[in-house]
């Protein structure tokens, strides 16, 4: 029951084309390739209604390639299936386009049942074509329901066969759905109101694995601290009156230092014996400092992002930063670097969720501008 992917692109009816030219060996041989027969065979369809095409010219055409028709079951049945896309293309297969395909099957010498799985298949791409069609807008509405239900009915597919398509059709919409939404891993309250109600008019249960369950979860946060709707947790360091604690992690507090790995000394220099074994050197000293800058650990402990400030409160010694006085700050996938308006960058390095600190600065340094 299973259909072929078919695009959304108009199906290309058959057309008559240059067969392919023998090469050399078949040429001297006197051999016709095996794909000029159905070359040729396509080119009868293209010319000729299915309900007039004879079993006699298809069977010339493969004789001429000394090929037998039950030999060439594979390719005769790619070809009748494409022949019964284009009767059903308009969402409907007549008794008059049933009549032609039933032609073109005793033409092809096919069995009932490679002609009817051929016919299911080409029915069941019809089908979901015009289910997502319906589902471009993102939504599901009773008519276009009926609608399909129609167009199954007019196609001539069985219950099982719709059922199964429209089932398969519906979640992969729904998840479609969810994937546009978290495109930029944000889950928002419309974005997720849209995607129930895709859901709930499909008929489809938004059933997720763990790992999926956590991304959602995870972007609807983000997309809620974006709103300023930010996180408090309860910590225990003492706040100051009136500060919210919106993320804390353990982390190691860095800072980038210049260190010289070595001296280098060169110059202008001349030398003047004096007596054998004394020379007397003069010149000047020109000192090369060697250096490059490493990234050292300071400290470690716990940092807190709060509604005012940036505090890491470590082993050796404490170090609080006024939101106020953050210019910028970069997140990594393991640390965050913060650029002050005075002093050097701090870097704080650890195993926490860094999207999740990044967004909170960010909220909470915009909401803090924003009151001032």
């Amino acid at each position: 029951m299973s259909s072929n992917e078919m695009s959304d692109e108009p199906i290309r009816p058959f057309k008559v084309e240059t067969p392919p030219k023998a090469g050399l060996i078949n040429r001297l041989l006197g051999r016709v390739p095996r794909e000029v027969a159905f070359v040729e065979i396509r080119n009868i369809l293209a010319r000729t209604p299915l309900e007039k095409v004879r079993e006699g010219d298809i069977s010339a055409a493969l004789a001429r390639a000394n090929v037998a028709p039950r030999k060439a079951t594979r390719e005769l049945r790619l070809i009748f299936e494409h022949a019964a896309l284009l009767a059903s293309d308009d969402e409907a297969l007549s008794e008059t386009d049933q009549q032609g395909l039933s032609a073109l099957r005793r033409a092809f010498q096919l069995t009932d049942a490679e002609a009817n799985s051929a016919i299911e298949s080409a029915v069941g791409q019809i089908f979901e074509r015009t289910m997502r069609e319906a589902l471009s807008d993102g939504k599901f509405t009773k008519q276009e329901k009926a609608g399909l239900e129609a167009t199954a009915k007019a196609l001539g597919m069985s219950e099982q066969q719709t059922r199964w398509l429209y089932e398969s059709a519906a979640v992969a919409a729904v998840e479609g759905a969810l994937a546009s939404a978290i495109g930029d891993r944000r889950y928002t309250r419309d974005e997720e109101a849209q995607v129930t109600a895709l859901a709930k008019s499909l008929g489809v249960s938004l059933m997720r694995n763990d790992a999926t369950a956590g991304l959602v979860a995870k972007f609807k946060l983000l997309a809620q601290i974006d709103e300023g709707l930010l996180p408090s947790h309860l910590v225990p360091i003492l706040l100051k009156r009136g500060e919210t604690c919106h993320f804390f992690g353990a982390v190691t507090h860095h800072q980038i230092k210049t260190i010289t790995k070595r001296i280098n000394y060169s110059g202008p220099a001349a030398s003047i014996r004096i007596m054998k074994g004394l020379r007397w050197r003069f010149g000047s000293i020109a000192v090369q400092r060697v250096a490059t800058d490493v990234m050292t650990q300071l400290d470690s402990g716990n940092l807190y992002i709060t509604n005012t400030r940036l505090l890491f409160d470590g082993e050796k010694k404490n170090t609080s930063i006024a939101l106020i006085r953050i210019t910028n700050f970069t997140v990594f996938k393991d640390g965050l670097q913060i650029e002050k308006d005075t002093g050097a960058d701090q870097y704080f390095i650890g195993d926490c969720d860094w999207e999740i600190a990044g967004a909170c600065l960010d909220s909470a340094v915009r909401i803090l501008k924003e009151q001032r």
